[in-house]
């Protein structure tokens, strides 16, 4: 996000429900739960019934699930800022192109697009 100030373009810091972190199984847009804040560290959760898919700025994607057998085979992505280091969200996807995959950086809002910073 970026702000305008005495006509000058400077980086601005986004509200906390600002980010649009997509399930990187179904590809939808993850929720916060009502009344949630940045400061809540509540996790986005995927819309899809039954899918165990949450995001947080801290954390990362994980499996909301006490089966660790189950986190242990599905992993989930681990992108990671290569600036700041937090973990990146998937931001957008192009059904039109299977591979394409755009992530974001919850803090410094950097991208990346097939490992390259943009």
């Amino acid at each position: 996000m970026q702000v305008f100030r005495a006509g000058n373009l400077i980086p601005g810091t986004a509200p906390a429900n600002s980010i649009h972190t997509r399930c990187y199984q179904h590809h939808s847009e993850m929720t916060l739960p009502k009344l949630a804040s940045n400061e809540d560290g509540l996790p986005y959760a995927c819309r899809e019934l039954a899918c165990l898919v949450h995001y947080t700025r801290s954390r990362g994607y994980f499996l909301n699930t006490p089966d660790r057998g189950m986190i242990d085979k599905y992993p989930g992505p681990r992108e990671h800022c290569s600036i700041d280091g937090y973990p990146m969200y998937l931001l957008e996807v192009q059904p039109e192109h299977p591979s394409f995959r755009l992530w974001r950086c919850p803090k410094c809002k950097m991208s990346r697009v097939g490992g390259a910073l943009i």
